[in-house]
């Protein structure tokens, strides 16, 4: 199956800064009825997004650019309530020229302590003053350039994964800040002649790209007032993609292209990607059939070899949005550069330097100062689990463990409640085996941090203990590549992992199990992984998950998961066993993998395959919003249904309870063994549909992929469906 995959990441930050001709109150406060004032500045941050199937390609760049933001208009919301005299729609700013900007009609302040909900976008759509679709039709002729299809849009941030609602007070010298995101995907095509066409004065006439959207929606409320924005296809987008004129980048004699579109999910063997003739009439098609990756908010370029008779595409690289030419692999460092561990003798006396502070953290400078962490933490009696001032650490190299048996920072005696901060580097080849709590980290727990981490190429597999031997503890076992267990609200955020996880109870690709403390404040943010990740037991209850095998954790978002998911009982895409948290909420969540069950020897089971969840039960309002499953859910052939109390499977949960689904999107496809009788509960969205269960009609699904399935495959007896609604799209 061939197709293109989107997902929202990358962002272009454009400051908005104060305009000569309206000023705001000193000091950054703003007194009721103030007036609003803004114009523009672009920082031009690079970031990364993925552009193959294989391996973890997303770009890890610093570097940054400034330049003008050269648009003309904007739309802004100030919105304090329907009923708030100061609320403001979709008001008009206008650029002069010089960078100073004017509202077409006044906008105020409230009061400074009002919670107020302000939005941006660019360029104005007029009349568009609904926040939860603010619908764009991209031009199909870029050929004069790209600008006006830029299109762009801003809140102000996310906070404890929900949008952040501001007070005038937040804003600096009285003065909105508008970071704006990138809506479309930019492609940058460059032509290389083959020798025939030496010494000929060839330019290209014209190119088309085939495989966008005609329109998109930008929706600032989500599925509801707590969800976070995102972009999205319009309702009313077509139900087969566009062709859009490309934008000679220099005019006659170059032979680069760019268009800007909104990948269009595509699931042909063999599809028409390009459309190219050149000034001497030669008219070529390029045909691709490979699984391509473009993201949403990313730029892109590609080389394509013209020869006398055909066009023959080469690599797809993450590019600056700005600036022509590769950012080059996010992995770049050479095996030189790597500090390399040489076993579990090679443990260091001391960090590199630090005191644990959050201002001076340890600095670990080599492989063997990551192994004298993990020696630290796990003494009996070390002060790296319950101590009154929190411990901070920051890995200041990339290292290679070089496949050496990696004891896990971290016991369930002795558990690492401190700061881990990656610094963006990488750890290679880590192996961890035999053991109860599998991962980088083993135990994490009251509130531990990690972030800003890469590891590539891990192998990590836990199997469960002798019950006598572990009292009074879980004889179960856990993996995650890395995090094993976590418990008591801890925060992961901007890692990336992929390899291999495996246990015979518990895996996840980033953590295999995460709980929550009463403060129900547990985070995973901006996590990709790239696994296979799979529970051999089939004998007892088991749980398996892209992210992670079970999770109580507060909130989840903006998660990418690639690879396959296989285990006998709760298997989905980002979490095998979804329960009570506090509110669990998933926006910008991708799942490209396969997911299913392959095993036979399910005696007495009932498992529960989703794409995106395999089991979700809750009694205080679980939420599962704005997510997309682009893979695969499958239940193996051959696989004897008698020996099994029932198999739930769905398109997005397998089986549901209590649960809120709102703005996701099926688009994967399914494959259902069908038994003789009974034993399948089996839906294009829901598997078994229990009480409590809302779906509102932001959710959608592909019908030709829906393998002639229902929304939900089984209800409980004296459900009530009349609010679980999903549009079945052609």
């Amino acid at each position: 199956m061939n197709y293109f995959k989107l997902y929202t990441t990358l962002l272009l930050a454009a400051v908005l800064t104060s305009c000569a001709k309206v000023h705001g109150p000193e000091e950054g406060n703003c007194t009721e009825g103030e007036t609003v004032s803004i114009s523009v500045s672009v920082d031009s941050r690079k970031f990364g997004g993925s552009a193959t199937n294989s391996g973890l390609p997303d770009t890890r760049l610093d570097a940054a650019a400034s330049s003008l933001y050269s648009g003309g208009t904007l739309g802004l919301f100030i919105d304090y309530g329907k009923n708030a005299k100061y609320t403001q729609p979709n008001v008009l700013w206008e650029n002069d020229g010089t960078n100073t900007w004017a509202p077409q009609i006044g906008m105020l302040w409230g009061k400074p302590y009002d919670k107020v909900g302000v939005y941006a976008y660019a360029p104005y759509l007029e009349g568009q003053n609904d926040l939860s679709s603010l619908t764009f039709t991209i031009p199909t002729d870029q050929s004069d350039g790209i600008s006006e299809a830029d299109l762009l849009w801003w809140y102000p941030g996310i906070e404890n994964g929900a949008k952040k609602d501001v007070t005038a007070n937040d804003f600096v010298e009285g003065n909105i800040n508008i970071t704006f995101r990138h809506a479309l995907t930019k492609l940058t095509v460059n032509f290389e002649l083959a020798s025939q066409f030496k010494g000929q004065n060839i330019f290209i006439k014209e190119a088309w790209f085939h495989q966008s959207m005609d329109k998109v929606a930008i929706n600032f409320t989500g599925s509801d007032n707590n969800s976070v924005p995102y972009v999205g296809m319009a309702s009313s987008t077509s139900s087969s993609p566009v062709s859009i004129k490309m934008h000679n980048c220099s005019g006659n004699g170059n032979l680069s292209c760019d268009v800007l579109f909104f990948p269009y999910t595509f699931f042909n063997t063999r599809y028409k990607l390009l459309t190219l003739t050149l000034s001497d009439g030669r008219d070529y098609i390029l045909t691709y059939d490979k699984e391509l990756e473009l993201v949403s908010g990313t730029a892109y370029e590609m080389t394509v070899k013209v020869g006398k008779d055909k066009l023959e595409a080469g690599e797809v690289t993450v590019s600056s949005w700005i600036d022509k030419g590769s950012l080059g692999d996010s992995f770049g460092a050479d095996a030189a550069e790597y500090s390399e561990w040489s076993g579990q003798d090679d443990i260091a006396e001391a960090y590199a330097g630090g005191t644990g502070t959050s201002d001076d953290p340890y600095q670990i400078a080599t492989a063997a100062q990551l192994a004298f962490l993990a020696q630290e933490c796990n003494k009996e009696g070390s002060d790296y689990k319950y101590s009154d001032i929190r411990k901070y650490f920051k890995l200041t190299t990339d290292i290679d463990l070089k496949g050496y048996a990696w004891t896990p920072v971290g016991t369930i005696a002795q558990q690492f409640t401190g700061s881990f901060d990656g610094g963006n580097h990488v750890i290679i080849n880590l192996n961890v085996s035999d053991v109860q709590y599998a991962g980088l980290f083993g135990c994490v727990q009251n509130g531990a941090t990690i972030k800003d981490l890469v590891i590539r190429n891990a192998s990590v597999s836990s199997v469960s203990q002798d019950p006598e031997s572990v009292k009074p503890h879980n004889p179960e076992a856990y993996s995650g590549i890395l995090v094993a267990f976590s418990s008591a609200s801890c925060k992961i955020s901007d890692c990336k992992v992929d390899g291999t996880v495996s246990s015979d109870y518990c895996a996840g690709g980033i953590v295999g199990y995460a709980t929550e403390s009463s403060e129900k404040d547990g985070l995973i943010a901006n996590c990709t992984a790239d696994v296979n990740c799979f529970v051999a037991n089939s004998t007892s209850d088991s749980y398996c998950g892209g992210i992670a095998g079970i999770s109580y954790i507060g909130k989840m978002y903006n998660c990418v998961v690639r690879g396959k998911i296989d285990g006998p009982c709760d298997v989905g895409g980002l979490v095998g066993w979804l329960a009570d948290g506090g509110g669990f909420v998933y926006p910008f969540s991708y799942v490209y993998a396969e997911v299913g069950i392959s095993k036979v020897d399910l005696s007495n089971l009932s498992p529960s395959i989703g794409g995106l969840v395999g089991s979700a039960y809750s009694s205080n309002g679980t939420k599962i919003l704005n997510c997309y499953m682009l893979g695969k859910v499958w239940c193996a052939e051959g696989l004897e249904l008698d020996t099994v109390q029932s198999i739930c499977i769905g398109g997005i949960v397998g089986s549901a309870k209590n649960v809120e689904i709102g703005g996701c999107h099926y688009l994967g496809s399914i494959f259902v063994q069908k038994p003789s009788s009974g034993g399948l509960r089996a839906g294009v969205f829901i598997g078994d549909l229990m009480s409590g269960v809302k779906a509102n009609g932001n959710n959608s699904y592909m019908i030709d992929l829906a393998a002639g399935l229902p929304v939900y495959g089984y209800k409980d007896e004296g459900v009530d469906d009349s609010s679980v609604y999903v549009i079945g799209l052609e």
